[in-house]
């Protein structure tokens, strides 16, 4: 998923339309329960990390020995990070209170690589 998502064919039509349609699984999850902001926090912090890890691994050489390794860590990181925040949430609607942590995970991952890669502005103000 990451491959794709930082590659030239994920346009920004599509980087929009999987932001809102997280946003709206992310709604419909919290209309049965909400998570509580401690777990939003360390979802967002969570993409956010997984973003900066892949940032690191796009600036590697392609023959560097470690770049493989990287690639590899990142989505292990991302499971055992995900899993044991589903072992450690309230067991009252577990895989509802889990589905909100990963949107989150994804909106920070969204957040963070789609303003980072923003076009930037030039100053009109200098005539």
């Amino acid at each position: 998923m990451l491959d794709f998502w930082y590659s030239p064919r994920c346009s920004r039509e599509i980087k929009l339309v999987s932001s809102i349609a997280v946003c709206i699984g992310i709604y419909l999850c919290s209309t049965v329960v909400e998570l509580p902001a401690l777990w939003v926090g360390l979802s967002l912090m969570l993409g956010m990390l997984t973003h900066v890890l892949y940032s690191v691994y796009l600036k590697l050489a392609p023959a560097s020995a470690y770049r493989n390794t990287l690639h590899n860590g990142i989505y292990i990181f991302q499971l055992f990070a995900l899993f044991g925040l589903a072992y450690i949430l309230p067991e009252q609607h577990k895989w509802i209170l889990w589905l909100q942590c990963l949107g989150f995970d994804l909106i920070g991952l969204f957040l963070v690589s789609i303003y980072s890669n923003r076009a930037k502005r030039h100053d009109q103000l200098d005539e």
